[in-house]
């Protein structure tokens, strides 16, 4: 049962300059319906062995985390909501 479980993890690796997002495991016990579990996004400053990760929050604070408790992000840092404006002209 360990290798089938073993064969299914996948290993992430993490490089300085990485954006990614961090895992909220105390929102299990509020209900999950309108909520995220995913926080950040979050730049890792430096990885450390056995999977341990510095992370920098946007405000400049550092911290470190479980490797596994992190995502790799997918968007970019200035990610924000566009908005635009269309103009009806009369014809």
């Amino acid at each position: 049962m360990k290798f089938r479980h073993d064969r299914r993890i996948l290993k992430l690796e993490f490089s300085p300059g990485d954006l990614v997002l961090l895992y909220i495991s105390r929102l299990k016990l509020f209900l999950r319906k309108l909520k995220s579990r995913w926080s950040g996004p979050f730049k890792v400053i430096k990885v450390f062995s056995y999977g341990v990760i510095e992370l920098e929050s946007k405000v400049g604070h550092l911290f470190k985390m479980n490797g596994q408790r992190v995502k790799h992000y997918l968007g970019s840092v200035d990610d924000h909501r566009v908005n635009t404006i269309i103009t009806l002209y009369e014809p």
